[in-house]
């Protein structure tokens, strides 16, 4: 029950269903005791009516813009900006061209039991198994769930103390751009969909019972059966082949054996990372329950379920081809908030802030293609929009790599690329892969790093970055605009220097482009310096400016702080961030869940644990469905929040960069003893350790080669020469 999410109520609500995965196929388990509803998704069901869009050139307005910025006028440097570079969508009142991620359909599942008693649902975190039962005048009725990471489909069993009429419903909500059709044989049948000049994608069923089965339309008929074996499988055209070459089923039926091969799985795709943490266990109550305890300052292991389950949507989510979108990869939607697609400026990043640290190699490599994926097109945006060499990604996108603005008001923006480069960087820095460093890694950071050796503009001596954007903010000045456009924003200066620096690293250690290394050096040393405005905090912008909402919900100028490292703890700009930090939440920054997840992260880097745990209160209590989903206001389910709190338990419990390890940097005072095993941090280093009364009392190290560590905890520290291999650490009494 440790690791379970369990309700003695059901709910109709989506955002309060059950989410299993296996990253290619996606379902929700939802529903009323005697019709029980299947959610599905599968990874690449995006429209595709959009999928080969274009942009064209209009590099040849920039020198217009960079004479406006340039002249003071952010108003008309604002608007010219959008005019020519923010494409539709947004401000224009025109729909974006961006593909909105869609639901396949419903499975529903109906047993003609009776009323219902006794009942409860729940899903297992370290196996993905939902199970809703309940007790009918004619017995004990129980429904199984789970999406197989070993044999690829969803498999569903309902099973009945007594013989009961059951019938499995396949439908899919009206659309009038989609087109439905139903193919059926003797056991099972197929929803075939095609979208208006978009994809096609077909769901099939099959079944196995011990009961008499009829199978008409879109719907399998079941008589007097105490089991009915579902299996369903989903796959589209999206990538050129129909979609009947993705329908494999497996060789056998049986719901055990099938459920034994996917444990195996799917507990290596966890990892082997374990967080124990000496606290009352509340699992004895129900979860909606314990959230409501937990709002009131009770039940402490509530965000060690939170990391669970933020590891578990990982796992079931990013264990495909693509990584998790806006909604991770569940949607019931055919018009979701913001497509549910992939935003740039924090949302995508944000999932996979933990991935390196709990070894999740598959999963960070889902993120890996994707980036990939959008290069090609990232040249052709580079050139059309700046006249640039390199590439350029824009603020928000789709699966198809095309890369183009949508996001008229917001999407003049270059942060995108070379921050999604540093999720490659880091995992070079986290596995010491050199082959990852040299075929992956540092070709994108070199042809990243072209991009900016063309973009930035000389004046006086220094490197200027013009048009310049603080996702998703502005300043007084700027019209009615819902961003501001203008030169050498704190977040793109650091995400200049920190690219730029990655590179250098890499090319030295590869003994590779000396020039380059003496170019970027020297663009390095040019950059503008950050700069600090009359009450300490750091500026936004490249002086300081009045901001139109002092609460904003993003924090990109403080980007440096968290997720990056490139301020250094006690640094001038260290200060102005954290500073920063709390002026934004005095007037009440944090107000959405993924932004109350960065907060509390950076209040972890900060070693200000008990105010991360406060935060951490405040994404379970505020913005959190009761199956611990997370909400962007008004009640809009978005997955970032679930991952960024799951970052957050990392970071206060331990925090590494290159050559240095803090050990319970962050601890919050409500978890007094605990123990962590295989954590990874930088340098090729995995880190077990525990502690008592809030002191470390035990660590051990495995390192992958040679290397001098220094090792802190609260205020004791120990330099360390590791070899390959396990090293206990003499931490003392």
């Amino acid at each position: 029950m440790k690791h379970t999410l369990w309700y003695n109520t059901w709910t109709e609500l989506y955002r309060e269903g059950l989410p299993i995965g296996n990253g290619r196929l996606a379902a929700m388990m939802l529903g009323r005791p005697e019709k029980l509803r299947i959610a599905l998704n599968h990874e690449w069901m995006w429209r595709g009516e959009n999928r080969f869009r274009e942009y064209p050139d209009v590099s040849e307005h920039l020198p217009e813009i960079r004479e406006a910025l340039l002249q003071g006028d952010f108003e008309k440097g604002t608007a010219l900006a959008n005019e020519y570079m923010g494409g539709l969508g947004g401000v224009s009142g025109i729909r974006n061209r961006v593909d909105p991620y869609q639901p396949v359909g419903d499975l529903w599942v109906e047993v003609e039991a009776g009323d219902a008693t006794e009942y409860k649902r729940s899903l297992d975190l370290d196996t993905g198994l939902a199970v809703s039962e309940f007790t009918a005048p004619s017995g004990r009725i129980t429904q199984r769930l789970f999406t197989s990471s070993a044999d690829g489909c969803i498999v569903a069993e309902i099973t009945s103390d007594s013989p009961a009429d059951m019938t499995a419903i396949l439908s899919r909500t009206d659309d009038p751009r989609c087109t439905v059709t139903y193919r059926y044989a003797e056991d099972g049948l197929t929803l075939c969909g095609s979208f208006t000049d978009g994809i096609s994608f077909e769901a099939a069923l099959r079944a196995d019972t011990d009961g008499e089965l009829t199978v008409t339309e879109n719907r399998l008929q079941v008589r007097r059966a105490r089991r009915l074996t579902i299996l369903v499988q989903i796959g589209t055209d999206a990538k050129g082949n129909p979609p009947s070459e993705e329908i494999i089923w497996p060789t056998e039926f049986d719901f055990e054996t099938l459920f034994a091969r996917h444990k195996v799985r799917f507990a290596a795709l966890r990892g082997e990372a374990v967080l124990d943490v000496a606290v009352e266990d509340g699992s004895d109550l129900p979860t909606d329950q314990r959230i409501l305890r937990f709002r009131e300052g009770l039940e402490p292991s509530m965000p060690l379920l939170y990391f669970e389950y933020g590891r578990y949507l990982m796992v079931s989510g990013s264990s495909g081809e693509l990584p998790l979108n806006l909604q991770g990869k569940w949607n019931e939607e055919l018009a979701p908030a913001w497509e549910a697609d992939y935003h740039l400026d924090i949302n995508l990043e944000m999932c996979y802030w933990f991935a390196e640290t709990l070894g999740l190699n598959h999963a960070a490599g889902t993120l890996f293609n994707l980036i990939e994926k959008y290069v090609p097109y990232g040249r052709v945006m580079a050139r059309n929009l700046y006249g640039c060499r390199g590439f350029n990604f824009t603020i928000q996108t789709d699966v198809w790599g095309r890369v183009t603005p949508e996001a008229k008001g917001w999407a003049v923006w270059l942060g995108a690329a070379p921050w999604l480069g540093q999720h490659l960087f880091q995992h070079w820095r986290y596995t010491k892969d050199i082959d990852f460093l040299k075929n992956r890694c540092y070709p994108y950071l070199k042809e990243c790093a072209a991009f900016y050796e063309d973009y930035l503009v000389e004046r006086d001596g220094e490197l200027w970055i013009l048009p310049s954007q603080s996702p998703e903010n502005r300043f007084e000045g700027t019209g009615s605009w819902p961003v501001s456009i203008g030169i050498n924003c704190a977040m793109d200066i650091e995400l200049t220097a920190e690219l730029l620096q990655s590179a250098i690293e890499c090319a030295e250690i590869l003994g590779e482009d000396s020039a380059l290394i003496a170019k970027w050096q020297d663009m390095l040393n040019r950059l503008p310096a950050l700069t600090i405005d009359s009450i300490g905090r750091l500026n936004e912008w490249d002086t300081e400016r009045v901001e139109v909402e002092p609460g904003h919900r993003h924090l990109s100028h403080i980007y440096g702080l968290y997720p990056s490292q490139l301020f250094e703890p006690g640094s001038r700009e260290w200060v102005a961030a954290e500073r920063s930090l709390d002026e934004r939440l005095s007037h009440g920054g944090g107000h959405t869940g993924w932004s109350r997840s960065w907060v509390a992260c950076l209040m972890a880097r900060l070693g200000r644990g008990e105010e991360a745990w406060e935060h951490f209160i405040h994404l379970i209590g505020d913005f959190a469905t009761i199956s611990l989903l997370d909400l962007h206001p008004p009640v809009i389910f978005q997955i970032d929040g679930n991952m960024g709190g799951t970052a957050c338990v990392c970071e206060m419990l331990m925090q590494s960069r290159r050559g240095e390890l803090k050990l319970l940097p962050a601890l919050p005072k409500a978890w007094p003893c605990g123990r962590v095993e295989n954590f990874h941090a930088q340098d090729g280093v995995k880190a077990s350790f525990a502690w008592t009364d809030g002191r470390l009392t035990e660590c051990v190290l495995e390192a992958s080669e040679a290397l001098e560590l220094k090792v802190t905890s609260d205020t004791r520290e120990w330099n360390l020469h590791l070899e390959p291999g396990v090293t206990r650490v003499d931490v003392g009494d």
